[in-house]
Order: C-alpha cells, then sequence, then structure tokens
C-alpha cells in the first residue's frame, strides 16, 4: 500500500498525502508534505509547524516531488510567513475573471528565515507558492529548476473511465513572469545525484 492518507478532489485520480515536521539537528524546523491537499490537515499541521519553528534558527519547506494541488493553499500557507497587507503571490487570469493570490497575514506567524526546496518535479501550487515567496522576497529557494506546470486546470471524466486534464486560465508571478514552461529558477543551485539521495 503506498505511504499516506488517500486523498482526492472532484475528478482527480486518489493520491496520497504525506506530511513530514520536524526540528533537524542543526536548530532548524522542516516541513514536507507530498501535496497541497486535504486542507484542514495540512493547514493544521502546517501551523503546529509555524508554532515550533519560534525558537528554530530557520524554518524549510520541502516541496521536492510536491506536484501541487489547491492552489489557494499557497496563500493560506503564505499567510502564516507574510506580516505585510496587500501583498501577493502573482495572479490568474481566465477568460472571465481575474484573480489575486493576495496573502492574509496571520497573527503570531514564522518573522525568521525561510528556504524553500524544489526540483522538477515541484508542480503547479509548489511553483506558485515557490515563485512568489521568492519574488516578494520573503524565502530562498534551492535545489533545481521546478516543472513548469503551473497553470491551473481541471479533469473531466471520460465516458470510457479516463480522464482529462486541461489548464483553464494562466498564471504570472508576483514580478510578472510566468511559470509556464519556464519554472521557477532556484536562486541556489543544488543537483542531487544518486550517492546524496541514498545519503537522504
Amino acid at each position: 500500500e503506498p505511504a499516506g492518507t488517500p486523498v482526492t478532489l472532484g475528478n482527480m485520480p486518489v493520491f496520497y498525502m504525506t506530511i513530514d515536521s520536524r526540528r533537524l539537528p542543526e536548530n532548524v524546523q522542516y516541513f514536507a508534505f507530498s501535496m497541497f491537499m486535504d486542507p484542514l490537515r495540512l493547514m493544521a499541521a502546517f501551523q503546529k509547524a509555524v508554532e515550533e519553528a519560534k525558537t528554530a534558527e530557520g524554518f524549510i519547506i520541502d516541496l521536492r516531488g510536491n506536484p501541487g494541488g489547491i492552489g489557494g493553499l499557497a496563500m493560506a500557507m503564505g499567510g502564516w510567513l507574510v506580516q505585510d497587507d496587500d501583498v501577493k503571490l502573482g495572479t490568474m487570469t481566465s477568460r472571465d475573471s481575474t484573480i489575486n493570490f493576495v496573502i492574509n497575514p496571520r497573527l503570531r506567524g514564522y518573522t525568521g528565515p525561510v528556504a524553500i526546496l524544489i526540483d522538477a518535479l515541484s508542480g503547479s501550487t509548489s511553483e506558485i507558492f515557490a515563485g512568489g515567496m521568492q519574488d516578494i522576497g520573503r524565502a530562498r529557494v534551492f535545489g533545481e529548476r521546478s516543472a513548469g506546470a503551473a497553470l491551473p486546470s481541471v479533469f473531466e471524466e471520460l465516458p470510457n473511465g479516463d480522464r482529462f486534464q486541461y489548464a483553464i486560465a494562466n498564471y504570472v508571478s508576483a514580478s510578472g513572469r510566468p511559470l509556464e514552461g519556464e519554472g521557477v529558477t532556484p536562486d541556489e543551485g543544488v543537483t542531487s545525484d544518486r550517492a546524496l539521495l541514498l545519503e537522504g
């Protein structure tokens, strides 16, 4: 059986949600999760991690291998890390509407240094969050260029049971750069190799 809790939304297939939150030996808070899904569980765990990070030297948010999920959760997580009003991660434009991904600051959020880890499998909401936090100067991004698959999309179930996924809007980051096809470029490139992966 896959690790984690099964989650789904609409016509999306079942995914398995895992969360890893702990204090590293270097006195840095570490938070990793497999998807931006299961909002109640994810946000409760992230809030707890933020509270625990108050005594840490820094906060690492690991989005490696995270394909995204619910776009609004990028704003929700950002609210625990940004103290200023009217800050936005980016803008989503569809045929008939424009949505600004505005962060609503939370009381008692984390104000220390933030590092976000990404790789070539970080997509969609992972890119919106990482690219937006990078653009507003709230986090430094480490790792490999992300997938460049950031457009919001929906799944339709076809008569034979297959699912057809298609984009429904465009998205540009806070700096005005498109993420689709480009991805997020890390501030510090770190390329994984087999030896490093085996070391964990």
